[in-house]
């Protein structure tokens, strides 16, 4: 089994989008937020390469929900959350993940 590692950027778009979530709605919905994005973590790690890469930055990617995408790469022993897009955001943004 292959481990998981977060990006800076990750973990920042994660707590940003968890800061949203209960500033907007409430507690409750970020919790499901969570555990829907826990349970996207555990299938990549059972199956990395469930998803395909993209042809242009080799990047994968994991649709959470409308409002969420994981893009990831698969290295050596590692599974690199290179973000945790929300793409209620500019959409442009996604072109500049690397």
């Amino acid at each position: 089994m292959k481990e998981l590692i977060f990006s800076q950027r990750s973990l920042k778009e994660i707590k940003d989008i968890s800061e949203f979530n209960i500033a907007r709605w409430s507690s409750r919905v970020n919790l499901k937020f969570l555990q829907k994005l826990k349970s996207n973590f555990d299938i990549l790690i059972i199956n990395p390469e469930i998803f395909p890469p993209n042809k242009y930055n080799k990047l994968r990617k994991c649709v959470v929900s409308k409002q969420t995408t994981i893009y990831y790469k698969i290295e050596k022993n590692q599974i690199v959350i290179v973000s945790v897009f929300d793409t209620r955001q500019n959409t442009t943004k996604i072109n500049k993940i690397k």
